[in-house]
């Protein structure tokens, strides 16, 4: 394993996810340098999920993996209960992810080291999925939400609208949506855990909190695989999505009411960077006709003719095997 110098914290919430988790947790532990870790979270989990990983606790025992355990609590608490468990106090990062996103890009964290070298020491969270800017009225308005200036990797969910990263390409957003994302030790140690007022889940505050401490957050588009189809496995009345993102404004247009209009809310660099030495013609050709595929798919999915999750698995399956390949050898069938 290549040492970075940096700490990484893997944490991946978890919530049965048994025909994918093998995936998920082999991919992070691909990415995975000599001074990493990953935290798996199983929040409520009732399938097969633990066995999965127990499994590949056996299998790879370089990386040091820990099981957390969390009532069935959902996102936000899932995460601080693995930032509470992991190091803060040190140069590092945090990868956080759900349990539909399989990491696909070599070099994960020299590439996440290389776009903090290049930003600069303000650079704050990022994701590597989907970004957005608030809107100048967003404090006191009541649009829900108050966001503007879309921007989504290539490799997400193929959301019309919005302004496309590719492989290597950074810009600057105000609220990094998840998941992946990357929070930087050094701002958990500054601005703390995120609110679990907030609960079951949260982007808007936490990347509001790090703006105002004087970072700017922003999206770098790398190479992973989440399907939508992937998620959902709680009931629909369990997830209350709008109702959670109204609340949530609600209390974060209260919680900054005196500074809400503050410059250092607002970008004013949308501009689209190639971080240098990560854009190449074959990632980018790569990424374009990924793209096309997951623009069709996300129509598909909307007029409920969605593929089934094992046979959209087969593309990163393909992709995963021939890493797993190239770094273990020869490939055992997982049951």
């Amino acid at each position: 394993m290549v040492s970075t110098g940096a700490r990484f914290n893997y944490i991946i919430t978890i919530h049965n996810k048994e025909e994918l988790i093998y995936d998920v947790v082999i991919s992070a532990l691909l990415c995975c340098g000599s001074n990493s870790h990953i935290y798996c979270v199983l929040d409520g989990c009732t399938d097969r999920t633990e066995c999965v990983i127990d499994e590949i606790l056996k299998k790879y025992t370089e990386v040091p993996l820990t099981k957390l355990y969390m009532p069935d609590v959902h996102e936000l608490l899932s995460i601080n209960a693995a930032l509470k468990q992991s190091p803060q106090d040190m140069y590092g990062y945090n990868i956080i992810l759900q349990d539909d996103v399989i990491l696909a890009d070599i070099n994960w964290e020299q590439k996440v080291l290389k776009l903090y070298e290049w930003a600069g020491k303000y650079l704050g969270i990022i994701s590597f999925r989907l970004g957005v800017n608030l809107k100048r009225d967003w404090g006191v308005s009541d649009e829900v939400p108050p966001f503007q200036d879309y921007v989504e990797n290539a490799y997400g969910h193929g959301l019309p609208n919005t302004e496309v990263l590719l492989p290597g390409q950074f810009t600057y957003r105000a609220v990094p949506i998840k998941s992946p994302i990357c929070i930087p030790c050094k701002i958990v140690g500054e601005v703390g855990l995120c609110n679990e007022q907030l609960a079951p889940w949260d982007d808007t505050e936490y990347a509001v909190r790090a703006l105002k401490a004087g970072y700017k957050n922003g999206v770098f588009a790398l190479k992973f695989y989440s399907k939508v189809e992937w998620g959902h496995t709680r009931k629909a009345g369990d997830q209350k999505t709008s109702a959670t993102l109204s609340k949530n404004l609600a209390l974060t247009r209260t919680w900054y009411k005196d500074c809400w209009d503050k410059e250092f809310f607002h970008v004013s660099d949308n501009k689209i960077y190639d971080v240098p030495g990560l854009v190449s013609k074959i990632t980018t050709a790569e990424a374009m006709e990924y793209r096309k595929k997951a623009v069709l798919c996300l129509k598909k999915y909307k007029r409920k003719r969605a593929f089934s999750v094992a046979g959209l698995c087969n593309l990163s399956k393909v992709v995963v095997n021939k890493i797993r390949k190239k770094f273990f050898g020869k490939i055992t069938k997982h049951e």
